[in-house]
């Protein structure tokens, strides 16, 4: 099966989930809430979504540079935006994508761009962590989810910085089944990682990953004003946002689709807001963020040529 037709099933898939979370809500409360959206910033949500982009654009050019990968920023862009059509695979695994297109358009060894796109997902979920908590910490809300994060952060620090660790953490993922295709050379994957993760790398990356948040939040943020829900507070939206993301992420369900949006519901309930609203308002903000990442994904997809390649990634030639 192409990798096109199994994207599209993964969307038909997420549109009868999302059909299921408006059917089981009062459906004469989702008309009207519905129709109360202010069309006038959609705009501004769009724009904003797409803004928060730059940082993660910057960043991956920012990373192939380092490891002294050079090719032409337009295509490069390309390469990053053609990853967004697979932020719906589990675990967001189909980004891989990315080192397959550099392979077959550049001749660059998987082993060398497979770690780049693995560290970019690692500062993501470092970046989404820091955001929540900053929103936890100045809004007083449960302590114990600061200490939750401190804990994962703690993890995440102690596999990056400490050799032994982050040898065995290497050695162990190459190894798998999965991961054992793109890599040949262990020494030189490692070689990658450390490169990408010194302390002012992953100071520039973190920082980068955190504006991402912060914008994409404010798109949220604005798609709640756009549904007359003026009731949070920017920092409360972006803790409740960035929490569900990475529980949706962790499950690795395609795209995190039905964890993310009930988690989203669930909290903004907690805020008072009705329920059967707040499952409108998730999937309305999925929708206008994840959504239009994964159309502009596809968009960029045919420019690279991506839909050209079959289910998995072809064999590496021994030139590897």
């Amino acid at each position: 099966m192409k990798l096109g037709n199994r994207l599209i099933l993964v969307l038909v898939a997420a549109v009868a989930i999302y059909a299921i979370f408006l059917f089981t809500s009062d459906y004469d409360l989702i008309s009207e809430k519905i129709s109360d959206f202010k069309v006038n910033y959609l705009p501004l949500i769009l724009f904003l979504v797409a803004v928060s982009w730059v940082p993660l654009i910057i960043r991956w050019n920012f990373l192939l540079k380092n490891c002294e990968i050079d090719i032409p920023l337009t295509k490069s862009i390309l390469i990053f935006l053609s990853g967004l059509a697979f932020e719906i695979t589990p675990g967001h695994v189909g980004v891989l994508m990315k080192s397959q297109i550099l392979k077959t358009s550049y001749n660059i060894s998987r082993t060398k761009t497979v770690p780049i796109v693995l560290v970019e997902k690692m500062y993501d979920l470092i970046g989404a962590i820091l955001a929540s908590a900053m929103g936890i910490i100045i809004l007083g809300m449960d302590f114990h989810l600061i200490i939750i994060a401190i804990l994962v952060l703690t993890i995440v620090f102690f596999i990056i910085y400490y050799r032994p660790a982050s040898k065995l953490f290497i050695k162990r993922v190459t190894k798998t089944k999965f991961f054992s295709k793109y890599v040949e050379n262990i020494s030189e994957f490692d070689k990658i990682v450390q490169k990408s993760t010194n302390v002012k790398i992953a100071t520039i990356c973190i920082l980068l990953a955190v504006t991402y948040w912060f914008i994409v939040s404010t798109a949220v943020y604005y798609t709640l004003i756009a549904f007359d829900v003026n009731i949070l507070d920017y920092l409360k939206v972006l803790a409740i946002y960035t929490t569900s993301v990475l529980l949706g992420a962790v499950s690795f369900i395609p795209g995190g689709v039905g964890i993310t949006e009930g988690t989203i519901a669930g909290l903004l309930s907690l805020e008072g807001i009705d329920i059967s609203i707040a499952l409108v308002l998730s999937v309305m903000i999925r929708i206008f963020t994840l959504g239009f990442a994964v159309v502009v994904g596809f968009i960029s997809l045919k420019f690279t040529g991506g839909f050209s390649f079959k289910k998995d990634f072809p064999k590496e030639s021994k030139t590897f």
